[in-house]
């Protein structure tokens, strides 16, 4: 973890930094707005609060950027470290961890987020529109139902002011109309991000993924995906070295940490914490994680997943979540390692499940989502 990780993680937890941290720099902000008018015609992007160059907000950079419509806009990216982000298609990037961060912002008309656009200073932005698609179907407590949230970050949800917010269906708008209840609107035609499926099988083969993996064995590839917990756990919450060593005798193992983690996997297994996890997605044959909601983006694919918590118990008391993966969505569920085995090496797998995750909870084609958006930028323009 970075030290300026380190220093954001020290303010989120800790009421008395927090608290001078929202009022200090929501001063600032407001004496900004004093001053600086936004350019109408740009848009400022933003991946997971700047951690990552990726998500919906780089599906939405890329349409925009290759649409005649727009272009004479603007379109700024904000990044953590920009500097290691050299891809051609990059034009303008800034640093979101920079004072100067905050000029960009309000310079910009319309902001497009995945997570917190704002560094969770929730200010009223009546000349900006704040477009937020968040980065997945929430599977685990948010804001209020969040046990142990810092004050700060349940400050950000109770205030913070979306004027457009896209979800994937019913569920997660009920969810979300009570974690953002300051929301202007909603807009219900699900998400941009599955246009990502779409590109990638029309312009990129499994074949040229595996080859920039250094893949050359012809064995099911085994994608594990194990989420961040937030809290030191006393039951065990990943598998053990010795279990995904095992695992690779059978399959090509790939391990993908949450951004918040540290790789520390190594022998047979291929890390890959900054590789797209879409492309993954393309070459994955079966897919474990345990209390992440990437398994809706994947349900997609109609390959197998499986879940592995053999935390259960701690997580739904220290953590919380808002659906039981196996109860009400009947998916595979392991609580030790030796039950996980058995479930891989069982022959029959239901997968009408799947197919009744994607059409309950993310029904809605990218393109729904990809005019919207447009509709909202050009609207508004």
């Amino acid at each position: 973890m970075g030290r300026a990780q380190k220093i954001k993680n020290r303010i989120k937890n800790s009421s008395f930094f927090g608290g001078a941290y929202l009022i200090t720099v929501g001063a600032f902000v407001k004496i900004l707005q004093l001053f600086i008018r936004p350019n109408e015609k740009q848009i400022l992007f933003i991946s997971y609060s700047g951690r990552q160059y990726s998500d919906t907000p780089k599906e939405a950079y890329n349409m925009l950027r290759n649409d005649p419509a727009f272009k004479d806009y603007e379109l700024v990216w904000a990044m953590n470290k920009p500097k290691i982000y050299v891809q051609p298609e990059l034009g303008r990037k800034v640093s979101s961890n920079s004072p100067t961060f905050f000029y960009h912002l309000l310079r910009s008309k319309y902001w497009v987020a995945n997570s917190s656009i704002d560094r969770l200073i929730p200010f009223s932005h009546k000349r900006n529109i704040y477009i937020q698609f968040w980065h997945g179907v929430p599977l685990k407590s948010l804001g209020h139902a969040e046990i142990g949230l810092s004050r700060l970050v349940q400050y950000w949800y109770d205030h913070v002011q979306f004027d457009f917010m896209f979800t994937y269906g019913d569920y997660d708008l009920e969810k979300f109309k009570e974690v953002f209840p300051k929301t202007k609107r909603f807009v219900e035609h699900g998400q941009l991000r599955k246009n990502i499926v779409t590109r990638y099988r029309e312009n990129i083969t499994p074949e040229r993924v595996k080859y920039q993996l250094g893949i050359k064995s012809e064995k099911p590839v085994l994608l594990y995906v194990p989420t961040f917990r937030g809290y030191q756990a006393r039951e065990q919450t990943t598998l053990t070295q010795a279990t995904l060593e095992k695992l690779s005798e059978t399959y090509t193992v790939i391990y993908r940490g949450h951004y918040f983690s540290e790789a520390v996997k190594k022998g047979k297994i291929i890390t890959a914490d900054n590789y797209s996890l879409y492309k993954l997605f393309m070459i994955t044959d079966v897919l474990i994680t345990d209390f992440s909601s990437v398994f809706f983006d994947f349900a997609v694919y109609g390959k197998k997943i499986f879940l592995f918590q053999p935390d259960f118990n701690e997580y739904h008391v220290r953590r919380g979540v808002y659906l039981d993966a196996q109860e009400d969505l009947g998916l595979p569920v392991a609580y030790s390692e030796a039950e996980l085995m058995t479930l891989l090496q069982a022959d029959e797998y239901d997968y009408q499940v799947l197919a009744d995750i994607s059409q309950q909870y993310n029904s809605h084609s990218g393109e729904e989502a990809a005019t919207a958006l447009k509709s909202i930028l050009m609207h508004l323009s």
